[in-house]
């Protein structure tokens, strides 16, 4: 299963190499605004240590690990709401995935050119804010005029309490607030089904200078600050120079890294990040010839695992084996893990742990 984030920000924000940091895609990333028009969709396994130790001892011939899909959007300007630059084309192209992430320009660079005179990072985040917010109050309102027109002709198939939280959605927009962030109740699967962007969790990538590594600038100092006051995660990157760095061996590059003090590559920064801003978990089958790692929405149960596996053995669910990682790995697989007592046979309702081995017994 794959999970999906769309890159959003102003020209020459740092998306593109970012997105080529992350997928190692070669988009192009030229120092020229909508240098990226179509969007570029790359998909990348995510990094996982663990699937490595399990293949060693279910020596199978597969190993797939879980993906993340990442969409690469064109830069958004002042006014795109309304169909400045690329407008609505834009907008369109996030509204299917599950969560967003802001890229905002912190570094100083006058060989690299800016649509603003000066550097600020949270200036320019709030600008995108406000277009998606302007985007989903023009949706909004749209929505809840083909409701009335519906109730006015009698209809009697409209959703109940659709109306209610359009109304609700709509109070917090026209105040500037992101559906996300309005503490209102609502399905997420609605909230896409509907095209609603500002209800998408989202976090930040602060694209920093070298010399922010060493010490933050006032611009990052001011982003971190309006993330810390409204709990958005944001993170630092070097993308130029982590994405120079990503051409050496994997031991050099760590050293390489390392060296100028970053211990965690913007890559897993980004991709742990998600997980836990989507509250996802992971989960592994190890069956006959494939090893596979799942992602689950915290929470998710046997059965909902069953149904990612494939709908037939969801539909013909009698049972499930399930075992921790440190269980499977410290007893040499499911048979000592058996032995040890330490496998659970549980129904479809058993809530599955993070890193927990899965085996499904179907009809």
């Amino acid at each position: 299963m794959s999970f999906t984030c769309g890159i959003v920000g102003l020209p020459n924000a740092g998306k593109s190499t970012l997105f080529n940091l992350v997928t190692k895609a070669g988009a192009p990333a030229e120092n020229y605004p909508f240098c990226t028009i179509d969007p570029n969709i790359g998909v990348v396994n995510v990094p996982d240590e663990n699937l490595e130790a399990l293949a060693r001892i279910v020596k199978t011939e597969t190993v797939v690990p879980t993906t993340l899909k990442l969409f690469d959007i064109a830069g958004l300007v002042k006014g795109a709401s309304e169909g400045e630059g690329l407008g609505n084309q834009f907008l369109g192209h996030i509204r299917g995935v599950d969560a967003i992430v802001h890229v905002v320009r912190c570094f100083e660079d006058p060989q690299v050119s800016h649509v603003y005179a000066d550097i600020d990072p949270v200036r320019d985040l709030e600008i995108v804010l406000a277009e998606l917010v302007m985007a989903d109050m023009d949706l909004v309102e749209r929505r809840m005029e083909t409701l009335h027109k519906g109730m006015r002709l009698g209809r009697k198939d409209m959703e109940a309490g659709e109306l209610e939280l359009l109304e609700s959605m709509k109070a917090f927009l026209s105040k500037g607030v992101c559906v996300v962030d309005s503490g209102l109740e609502y399905d997420q699967s609605r909230m896409k089904a509907w095209g609603i962007l500002t209800a998408k969790p989202y976090l930040v990538v602060a694209n920093v200078g070298e010399n922010d590594l060493i010490q933050p600038s006032k611009a990052l100092e001011a982003l971190t600050s309006w993330g810390d006051s409204r709990g958005k995660k944001v993170i630092p990157v070097c993308t130029r120079f982590e994405l120079e760095a990503s051409e050496l061996e994997e031991d050099e590059r760590r050293e390489f890294l390392s060296s100028i003090g970053i211990e965690k590559s913007g890559t897993v920064a980004l991709i742990e990040a998600c997980y836990e801003l989507l509250d996802l978990v992971t989960f592994y089958t190890p069956v006959g010839k494939t090893l596979r790692a799942w992602t689950l929405k915290k929470g998710g149960t046997a059965f909902d695992a069953a149904g990612l596996i494939h709908t037939d053995i969801q539909q013909g669910f009698i049972k499930a084996e399930i075992v921790s990682l440190t269980d499977f790995l410290s007893h040499g697989g499911l048979h000592g893990a058996r032995e040890a007592g330490c496998v659970l046979t549980e129904g479809r309702d058993f809530v599955l742990r993070d890193k927990d081995v899965l085996i499904v017994h179907f009809r």
